[in-house]
């Protein structure tokens, strides 16, 4: 099954359709700004007053930690609302930290170590199906992973041009796996009979297939889009994770502890709702949002290439509440097809477990 695409350049490097005209999520971020101006910072956490307050800075912002991946232009909209303003708008300071690896980052929250994180989506479902002591809260977007592979290897955009190959990755286990097993699988390619997977350290990915030694691999951006970049024309992208039937849905999530959201929920709702306001002006103004990240970030690349990456990716979608369980449920009720969950799993009761919908005043699951 080829993409529904046609007229690509040569390096195949794709962007995401444009949003339908309408204000689905603006009417989301007055809502929460009304909300976020309701709660005032004192008024829900002074209904857990049981719990002890947030440390505040000098001037009386709330200080709440908040752990992302520094290198991954995806998380660029919450570095932009620290800096323009948008979290002290709402009473906030948020510290960032760097995570590196899965188990870093969900240790660091489920723990209180930090108070939020920011990651794939599938590097939380099954860590909460096995108990891990946080809360999804909010979508971020989608779009930030990519399955490429070489054109000398005789790999095209046609999904079925993957029979026979090897596909690198770097974890067994992990995300990319996971996201990538499924897509093959919805698109007709078995992933277990009819490719091959080899694990590499990430930044090795693109030498092993230089060398022949996969001829595919799978990993989320920058590193993709500057391996396409490099390429010369012979890389091209098989699949995406919008790429059918995954069209729409979000990759990327902010999770919170538990502790946060028995402290002080407002403090979640404030940084969600800067996070939305701060997500919208990247859709509309990638070049900006991309300025604010070279800034900050870790990647080494012109800001004319960090502003494509989010180009590619859909910022205008961030699912809270009901909204974001629906997309939970189905990622869940997929990664059962594979044998990730266990077969006995209620999609919907599990996704209506571990969101909560931080628009609501009390601890709300949906």
């Amino acid at each position: 099954m080829s993409h529904p695409s046609d007229n690509r350049s040569v390096d195949d490097i794709v962007e995401p359709p444009l949003p339908e005209p309408g204000v689905r999520w603006g009417r989301r971020a007055v809502v929460l700004g009304a909300l976020a101006a309701m709660a005032g910072g004192t008024v829900l956490a002074a209904r857990h007053s049981g719990a002890r307050p947030l440390p505040r800075t000098a001037d009386g912002l709330r200080i709440v930690r908040l752990s992302l991946p520094v290198n991954a232009p995806c998380v660029a909209p919450l570095i932009l609302a620290e800096q323009i303003g948008l979290y002290r708008d709402r009473g906030l300071k948020v510290e960032f930290t760097n995570w590196t690896d899965t188990p870093t980052l969900l240790e660091a929250v489920a723990t209180g170590k930090v108070d939020l994180g920011a990651g794939m989506i599938m590097q939380f479902i099954k860590p909460l199906e096995q108990g891990f002591d946080l809360k999804l809260v909010a979508g971020t977007h989608g779009g930030c992973m990519r399955m490429v592979g070489s054109r000398r290897a005789g790999v095209t955009d046609d999904i079925a041009s993957v029979r026979g190959k090897t596909i690198g990755i770097a974890d067994a286990t992990g995300f990319a796996y996971n996201t990538f097993a499924l897509l093959l699988k919805s698109n007709g390619v078995d992933p277990l009979r009819d490719v091959a997977w080899r694990v590499y350290p990430a930044p090795l990915l693109e030498a092993a297939l230089l060398k022949g030694d996969i001829q595919a691999y799978a990993d989320s951006d920058p590193l993709m889009y500057l391996a396409q970049r490099r390429s010369g024309g012979d890389l091209v992208e098989i699949l995406s994770n919008l790429s059918a039937p995954w069209q729409g849905r979000v990759c990327c999530v902010v999770a919170a502890s538990n502790t946060l959201l028995q402290r002080d929920r407002s403090a979640v709702l404030a940084l969600v709702d800067a996070m939305v306001q701060a997500s919208e002006i990247c859709a509309a103004d990638p070049m900006q949002v991309a300025r604010a990240f070279a800034q900050y970030g870790a990647v080494k690349a012109p800001v004319e290439d960090i502003a494509a990456v989010l180009r590619m990716q859909t910022h205008h979608m961030h699912p809270l509440g009901h909204d974001l369980a629906a997309e939970v449920a189905f990622y869940a009720a997929q990664l059962k097809t594979i044998g990730v969950m266990s077969p006995d799993l209620d999609p919907q009761g599990f996704a209506r477990g571990i969101v909560d919908d931080v628009t609501k005043g009390e601890a709300a699951h949906v």
